[in-house]
């Protein structure tokens, strides 16, 4: 389930699938965490709810940021830019990490590790 986690262009299956989101839902949490909590520190809250606010904010940003890279370098690696169809997948990744942060933002990652390589049928579609 969590085999060849750092291998982009490895095709899964969806338990694969599965365990590449939640690693790296993990891991987007962590960086949305460290980024906010410094935030909060840096722009020097007195309370609580200030602290929590500021760095909401900044694990959102680091959130679609993250979720986008993701989509991206998967996109990338399997070679799947040359088709329009999946730039617009990789795009929309934005909008859902908007609304959803990492939790929906990794959805489109995961499902795009489970197709095929692209080759040059699929290229010219």
């Amino acid at each position: 389930m969590f085999k060849k986690l750092t291998e982009f262009s490895y095709k899964r299956n969806w338990k694969e699938a599965i365990g590449f989101y939640l690693a790296y839902l993990l891991i987007g949490l962590i960086l949305g965490g460290i980024a906010g909590g410094l935030s909060s520190i840096q722009s020097g809250t007195t309370t609580f709810s200030e602290g929590f606010n500021a760095g909401f904010k900044i694990g959102q940003i680091v959130g679609i940021i993250y979720s986008l890279i993701i989509s991206f370098v998967v996109l990338i690696q399997r070679k799947l830019y040359k088709n329009f169809r999946w730039v617009i997948l990789a795009l929309s990744n934005g909008l859902l990490a908007f609304f959803g942060g990492s939790l929906l933002g990794l959805i489109i990652p995961a499902f795009m590790t489970t197709r095929g390589m692209a080759t040059t049928e699929t290229q010219a579609v």
